[in-house]
Order: C-alpha cells, then sequence, then structure tokens
C-alpha cells in the first residue's frame, strides 16, 4: 500500500475538490430523490478554504488525492448542554481507493482538530440506506442519533 498523506487543502486543490464534490453527488443521488438533477453544488469551497472555522482536507498519495473531507465548527442548538459543535462532512473517497482506511485517517485528524479547539461533540449526517457509511463511521465510534423523516404531497401511499 502506498504512503497516504492527510493535509490542508489549498486553492490548488480546487479542480479535484470540485470533481470530488459532483462524485458525492452522484453517490447520494440513489438514497434522495430531491437532488436536482443538473447545476447541483454542496459547498462554497473557495469560502471553505478561507474560513478559521473550517479544516478543509485531503488525503494523498503519490499517485494523487484520492479523499476528503471537512470539519465545521457550529454553534449549537440552544437546549443543548454545549454550546458549540463540530460538524464533520464532504466525505469522499476515490472508488479505487475505498476500503483501505483513508476516510479514518481523514476523520481522525478532523476529530483532532477539532479537540485542539476544545470541542468534544462531532456530528456528521448519512443516508439511512447508506449502510456501507454508516458501519465505516461506527467503526470509528460514530452512533446512530436522529432520523430526520420527509413527506411530500406528490409522493402517494402505497
Amino acid at each position: 500500500m502506498l504512503e497516504i498523506n492527510i493535509r490542508e487543502a489549498t486553492f490548488s486543490d480546487l479542480d479535484t475538490l470540485l470533481e470530488m464534490e459532483q462524485g458525492i453527488i452522484e453517490a447520494e443521488r440513489p438514497y434522495d430523490p430531491t437532488i436536482r438533477k443538473s447545476d447541483t453544488r454542496y459547498y462554497d469551497l473557495g469560502a471553505m478554504l478561507n474560513s478559521p472555522d473550517i479544516r478543509l482536507v485531503v488525503a494523498e498519495n503519490q499517485e494523487g488525492i484520492m479523499g476528503t473531507g471537512y470539519a465545521r465548527i457550529d454553534q449549537a442548538r440552544p437546549f443543548l448542554l454545549h454550546e458549540k459543535q463540530v460538524y464533520l462532512g464532504f466525505m469522499f473517497i476515490l472508488p479505487a481507493y475505498r476500503g483501505q482506511g483513508i476516510n479514518r485517517l481523514i476523520i481522525e485528524d478532523l476529530l483532532h482538530w477539532g479537540h485542539t479547539r476544545g470541542h468534544e461533540e462531532f456530528r456528521l449526517e448519512v443516508y439511512v440506506d447508506n449502510t456501507s457509511a454508516i458501519r465505516a463511521y461506527e467503526k470509528i465510534g460514530f452512533q446512530p442519533y436522529s432520523l430526520e423523516m420527509r413527506w411530500n404531497s406528490d409522493t402517494k401511499a402505497e
């Protein structure tokens, strides 16, 4: 296995990050029928790269960038015990590199970053039918927490 380096993303990575963003969108379409079919973007990557409250990282080896993820410090809901929490997102590993523990390395880097800023509460979202992602997050220690549900008046009950 090639040596993997986790590093902070830079503006020179922007084209690759945009491609990976589209990879996430395509991977999530089967789980979410409400995602627009074209002109879809999830992130303002330029703003993320400039924000002191976001750590956007890439995993790379000698062949290039193979994965990405970010941590963002958020204000927690006012009724929670903690004032701030760290949200993890933009988790994407190129298909050829999946199953090699790269996502774990990215998450460990992001958890460390959040801890060094004094935060203990970390959250992420995953589609309920994305069982492989759920298993990967559970291996790291994440636990199911909440289930968001939706209803659309165009959807007919069967």
